[in-house]
């Protein structure tokens, strides 16, 4: 079982209750560590409406956990300053890092795509998460180490019809990663990926709705489709991929670094 208690991570994208995000808070959270929840700042809530991130802190803290949150836009150098700064000032510092922020607008055949949505996904994909290191690391420095995790996908690594830009910065962020391992391993922090295959939350809905318009088959056929390439014929849950965030988060993994975990459940190039 990870160990994590004293340890500090910051998690990004995390505002959603079925997301990957929230759900490896949890995860870290039972283990021991304590939790800065980021996500985008809220601008349409009604009078007296929480925020979702708190909303999520506070579920974490009714479960006996140490949680904060802070409103962040990856694709902001000042935000990223900020919520760096926020962690260290709550909880003295910062050990765990996991870039799981995502974006996918723009899907489509390459020559359809437009330039801000390439600007865009490669802001939040890859220049974010690595300018998020380069704010934690200092402080992961001074406590003797600490591990970043980037949310990758199997499409990183295998060409998927309409997904030119979602799966070019998401090779660009594993190739970030390896840099990022090698730099900084005699520092005793560890960089690692994970290569996601179909995930239940509600980012998959809204893939299930494209892939429903954009190959013109009802939700249910895109439904069937996600779970055909995969070897055990099921999509994962978010709660598998907050396990093996634990894992990379711990010294359970110790001699892991600049790894590409895949976690997809045996997909075999797919759909």
């Amino acid at each position: 079982m990870p160990n994590l208690k004293g340890k500090v991570a910051i998690i990004t994208g995390a505002a959603a209750a079925r997301g990957i995000g929230f759900n490896a808070a949890k995860v870290l959270s039972e283990y021991g560590a304590s939790i800065v929840l980021s996500d985008l700042k809220q601008d349409d809530l009604a009078e007296g409406e929480k925020p979702e991130l708190e909303k999520r802190v506070e579920e974490l803290q009714a479960g006996g956990a140490e949680a904060a949150w802070c409103s962040l836009d990856v694709s902001s150098e000042d935000d990223i300053e900020a919520c760096a700064a926020f962690a260290i000032e709550s909880f003295g510092g910062v050990d765990i890092l996991f870039n799981n922020a995502g974006v996918t607008i723009g899907y489509g055949p390459v020559i359809e795509t437009e330039k801000e949505n390439w600007d865009l996904q490669f802001a939040v994909h890859v220049t974010g998460p690595v300018l998020l290191a380069k704010a934690v690391i200092p402080s992961m420095r001074e406590r003797g180490g600490g591990s970043i995790i980037n949310n990758s996908t199997v499409w990183a690594f295998n060409a998927h019809e309409g997904a030119a830009i979602y799966g070019s910065t998401k090779l660009a962020i594993t190739n970030a990663t390896k840099v990022i391992a090698i730099e900084h391993g005699p520092e005793n922090i560890r960089c690692n990926a994970i290569a996601a295959g179909p995930i239940r939350t509600d980012l998959q809905d809204r893939r299930v709705e494209r892939d429903s318009a954009f190959y013109g088959i009802t939700e249910d056929e895109a439904r069937a489709r996600l779970a055909e390439p995969v070897a055990l014929k099921r999509v994962g849950e978010p709660r598998e991929f907050g396990e093996v965030v634990a894992f990379l988060a711990s010294d359970m993994s110790s001699f892991i670094t600049g790894a590409t975990i895949p976690m997809d459940g045996g997909e075999q190039g797919g759909l």
